[in-house]
């Protein structure tokens, strides 16, 4: 979870930059500003932690959190009606098809 500020064009890159080091390294977006990775260990998870923080911008807030499998197994989401029409309408344009 993470809080950058974006207030410069300078800031904004850095922004994105710290985002993009997420993306490369197997995170997805929850959020916009809350990605996820599941890994193997606390561990594999710490090692992680140290390559990614190298990437932080000044001044920002970031946070890892470490939760088992067990934990995020009792996740409970809610999805509202407009969020899951514009999520159909989305993989409409893009042709994406949603299996299960």
């Amino acid at each position: 979870m993470f809080d950058c500020p974006v207030r410069t064009r300078t800031e904004s890159r850095k922004a994105t930059r710290f985002r993009n080091a997420l993306l490369d390294n197997g995170f997805v977006m929850k959020q916009f500003s809350v990605y996820l990775k599941p890994v193997k260990s606390l561990d594999v998870g710490r090692n992680l932690v140290k390559k990614i923080s190298r990437f932080v911008p000044d001044n920002s807030s970031v946070s890892f959190l470490y939760i088992t499998d067990k934990q995020y197994l009792m996740t409970e989401n809610y999805l509202g009606k407009n969020y899951e029409e514009n999520e159909e309408e989305m993989r409409e344009k893009e042709g994406q098809l949603l299996l299960f």
